[in-house]
């Protein structure tokens, strides 16, 4: 079953997220491209919560603009490293204080982000998957 709930973010951000899975299991986070939107990770979200395929618990946010997540208005507000703060501090958010992702998986504009997350902060995950990104 998929669950939808806000995150918010220290620094002022909310992000609508979709969910599957037990909370304090491993977390593997999805991203989505663009103009896609959270709900294209359902099937994969509900595969790996299941304790037959990992147990996790799996989480994939709306990015900034999409769905129900804070929209600023000012286009400066979707430069990447604002994004990519978003990221972590999720993450820092669903895995606690000096957790880690078991794995962030992207696809497409969310694969550009991924990328540029694990170069800056490889501490906040063990293993990266990025599907058909630029």
């Amino acid at each position: 079953m998929i669950d939808t709930w806000m995150a918010e973010l220290p620094h002022g951000i909310t992000l609508s997220c979709r969910s599957a899975g037990e909370r304090g299991r491993p977390v593997l986070m999805f991203l989505h491209g663009f103009p896609e939107a959270a709900f294209v990770w359902d099937e994969l979200l509900e595969h790996f919560a299941r304790p037959e395929h990992g147990g996790f618990f799996c989480v994939a946010p709306n990015l900034r603009g999409y769905e129900r997540s804070s929209s600023p208005p000012e286009v400066e507000a979707y430069r990447a490293k604002h994004l990519l703060k978003d990221l972590a501090a999720l993450i820092e958010r669903e895995c606690g204080a000096g957790g880690r992702l078991a794995a962030l998986v992207a696809h497409d504009w969310g694969g550009a982000l991924a990328w540029s997350l694990a170069a800056a902060r490889p501490e906040l995950m063990e293993r990266l998957v990025i599907v058909n990104a630029p």
